[in-house]
């Protein structure tokens, strides 16, 4: 069994106390931070960019786009060599995470990002990379990967290389005060899915299988919670370890036919990466129930607390309900006539089909999608 490192973890109201000394450590003078507009605007990114600028220059990208498309990750790279970046933070959800990784691996490699999308293409490690969410549930300050939108060919695309893992990863529950409801609960189920697909995968190991199942217990105790109750911190720092333990179990297991069937409604709609995987979840389960019972009782043992292999999916449908997530393509605005293109495309999504615990083939994928479009 070979397992990937995990970076290194401060965990806390304090943990930001430690960034101006692990910068120290790495030597770093020239500091690139890649961010969105509205966590630019925060206190904490200022508190954070207070400690990052004592004795060194800093240069700040506040622009990412949510699903960051490769011509954006290209431009912030030009400005970070520009610059001349030796150290690199990102900040912020998903987006700015995945965004930041892939420009810490272009200042340590020559290669342009489209030359570094796939498997094993970024030959050296990254520049020294920091990492500090302001949402919970993508689990990216965890993970060696980076997802980013292909737009000539309306899909996501992934860099995966260990060498792109983040060096150290700041979790702060206050920073995750701010989200809304609605992002709250579309990362929460984010989460889930990682844990969930990781749990399921046939590269699944006992390490993945053990940080699955705790993050699937935390969701369960906090998720609902944090949506309902934004300043509980108990429920945010719940949920960053939850986001953490699921990035940490698909990172050695990897993330299945959820997040396949996800991507082109990312890729053409734009539908926020944990609403489209809340909303394939469901007919993917009940895709994969079959000759996994055993399994999906050991996910309903850590989600209900009942050792009932039925009662995993109708829970987490429950959850979705009360957390206010649409529970159909149809609700979400997907048209129908997108369907059979959909099923189409998410059969060259080869690198997490071949992962799904049950094979799925053209007439699976249409099925599927029905069943997402009616919310069966």
């Amino acid at each position: 069994m070979h397992l990937i490192p995990m970076p290194e973890i401060f965990c806390g109201s304090d943990a930001l106390e430690a960034l101006g000394t692990t910068l120290a450590q790495v030597c770093a003078r020239r500091v690139f931070i890649v961010t969105g507009p509205h966590v630019s605007r925060t206190d904490g990114f200022a508190a954070m960019k207070a400690v990052a600028e004592k004795g060194r220059d800093v240069a700040v990208f506040n622009e990412t786009q949510g699903d960051p498309s490769m011509e954006q990750v290209t431009e912030m790279i030009a400005q970070a060599k520009a610059f001349g970046a030796d150290a690199v933070i990102g900040m912020g959800g998903g987006s700015p995470i995945d965004a930041a990784k892939v420009v810490a691996a272009a200042l340590s490699n020559d290669r342009k990002v489209e030359e570094m999308v796939g498997t094993d293409r970024v030959p050296k490690r990254c520049a020294p990379l920091f990492i500090i969410p302001t949402t919970a549930g993508t689990g990216s300050e965890a993970t060696n990967i980076s997802i980013l939108t292909d737009t000539a060919e309306q899909m996501k695309k992934a860099v995966v290389s260990n060498h792109i893992l983040p060096h150290m990863a700041f979790l702060v529950p206050e920073l995750t005060v701010s989200m809304p409801k609605r992002i709250t609960a579309t990362t929460g189920i984010d989460a889930f899915c990682h844990a969930t697909e990781a749990y399921l995968s046939k590269r699944r190991n006992p390490y993945s299988d053990g940080m699955a199942l705790r993050a699937l217990g935390l969701i369960a105790r906090w998720l609902e919670k944090a949506c309902c109750e934004p300043e509980n911190l108990a429920a945010r720092e719940g949920m960053l370890m939850a986001s953490f333990f699921a990035g940490l179990a698909f990172t050695n297991a990897s993330v299945t036919a959820i997040h396949a069937f996800a991507y082109p409604l990312g890729g053409r709609y734009h539908t926020p990466h944990g609403m489209a995987n809340a909303l394939m979840l469901a007919p993917v389960l009940k895709h994969n129930f079959a000759g996994n019972e055993e399994r999906f009782a050991d996910l309903a043992e850590a989600f209900c607390g009942a050792r009932d292999p039925g009662a995993f999916v109708p829970a987490v449908q429950v959850l979705k309900k009360n957390i206010g997530l649409p529970m159909s393509l149809d609700d979400a605005g997907i048209p129908e006539s997108d369907l059979e293109s959909m099923a189409e495309a998410v059969m060259g999504v080869t690198r997490l089909l071949e992962v799904n615990p049950n094979a799925i083939v053209l007439d699976d994928a249409r099925r599927i999608y029905q069943e997402a479009f009616k919310g069966e």
